[in-house]
């Protein structure tokens, strides 16, 4: 069995709405991470708000499926290049890369994203249907 190459994401994609979305992630997440000091002061969500922050994004990403032929390859492939893209922002404010968070992070923006890009198909499908 061949491993699934670029040529196999490509066809899948809405290239425009693709980086549309991880714009969409990258901006959530900056904006959340620089509010982040004063998202902790609020009880009960401060504690995991970044990691709400993340969730969000990684929806909002994989949410924005545009014409894809698969949605949930779509939205996890959208919401992994938003976290990519702040990725760098990341490493230069805490110095350093720990890659048990990289991994899990990773993680939820494939599961995120997929699943967020599994329900706008269904939603897009029904609306032409």
């Amino acid at each position: 069995m061949a491993v699934p190459g670029f040529d196999w994401f490509s066809d899948r994609v809405d290239w425009v709405s693709l980086v549309r979305g991880a714009s969409l992630a990258f901006s959530v997440l900056v904006i959340g991470g620089l509010a982040a000091p004063l998202g902790a002061r609020i009880p009960v969500v401060g504690p995991a708000w970044l990691i709400i922050t993340a969730v969000v994004a990684f929806v909002l990403a994989g949410y924005r499926i545009g014409d894809a032929v698969d949605p949930r390859v779509h939205g996890a492939g959208a919401a992994v290049a938003g976290y990519l893209l702040v990725l760098p922002l990341v490493v230069l404010g805490t110095g350093e890369l720990d890659p048990t968070q990289l991994v899990l992070t990773l993680l939820t923006a494939v599961i995120m994203g997929a699943i967020a890009g599994h329900l706008a198909g269904r939603n897009r499908d029904r609306r032409t249907a």
